[in-house]
């Protein structure tokens, strides 16, 4: 039987870190004994949650960066990568949503979402990789149920989460054809209790609000820093591409 992978001592680098899923995700893979690069705009919630996860004697590093401003995010990725001298782990948790509609959507709505939610993702994907061991490591791209269907009023947030699955297939091939064994994985969640969800519902900042817009009980940001551990320790010679997960009470 193969063994599981260890993730003790890993590099891990997760971009969305200062909320939600990314926030999740950093506790749990500091949990399991990664050193974690935390990366997001919001520089004052990285430093809480680095001051948290050292409390805890994990070891954290804080890069931050603007995802929509590719020297930036650039200088992030290159500020944990040298620090540590290479990362193992890359886990592209920042996304943003918007409820814009193709017939009449505003044009910076679709550009804010298309930068962080694509483009973004490619530049540090491309950074990291510079940084990761010649025996592989492992991506992990947090997609949506949205990539999978079109919802009625999502039309170009689902455009870029289905561009999310392309690029992670099409990492996948390129490094396989480059000789590389770095795994590539995503997640594809429905509603998630996050930020995320109020900038979609437009909810103003209020927790209970996005109850009130799903009227069901939805996943918790740490079931899915759940999944990613589960991908990430699967044996080396397994890899998870995709796992959909929505609540059990999500129609679509």
């Amino acid at each position: 039987m193969n063994s599981p992978t260890d993730l003790t001592g890993k590099r891990a680098f997760v971009t969305g870190a200062s909320s939600g899923i990314g926030r999740a995700i950093g506790r749990a893979l500091s949990a399991r004994g990664c050193a974690v690069a935390l990366c997001a705009r919001r520089e004052d919630r990285l430093r809480e949650l680095a001051g948290e996860l050292e409390s805890s004697g994990g070891t954290a590093l804080v890069c931050p960066a603007d995802l929509a401003d590719e020297a930036s995010l650039v200088a992030a990725v290159n500020q944990a990568g040298t620090s540590w001298e290479g990362l193992d782990i890359l886990i592209n948790a920042s996304g943003v949503a918007r409820q814009a509609m193709l017939v009449d959507g505003a044009t910076e709505d679709w550009h804010t979402m298309l930068t962080v939610n694509v483009l973004a993702l490619a530049q540090v994907t491309r950074e990291a990789l510079r940084f990761f061991p010649v025996e592989g490591g492992h991506v992990v791209n947090l997609g949506s149920m949205s990539g999978h269907r079109v919802p009625g009023r999502g039309g170009f947030y689902s455009a870029t989460k289905f561009a999310v699955r392309a690029m992670t297939e099409g990492l996948r091939q390129e490094l396989r054809l480059a000789g590389n064994l770095t795994r590539v994985s995503s997640i594809s969640p429905g509603f998630v209790d996050t930020e995320l969800l109020d900038q979609y519902f437009q909810t103003g900042g209020d927790p209970a609000a996005r109850y009130g817009a799903i009227d069901y009980p939805i996943l918790q940001p740490e079931e899915i820093a759940d999944l990613v551990l589960h991908q990430l320790t699967m044996p080396a010679t397994a890899e998870v591409t995709d796992i959909l997960v929505r609540p059990t009470a999500q129609k679509t």
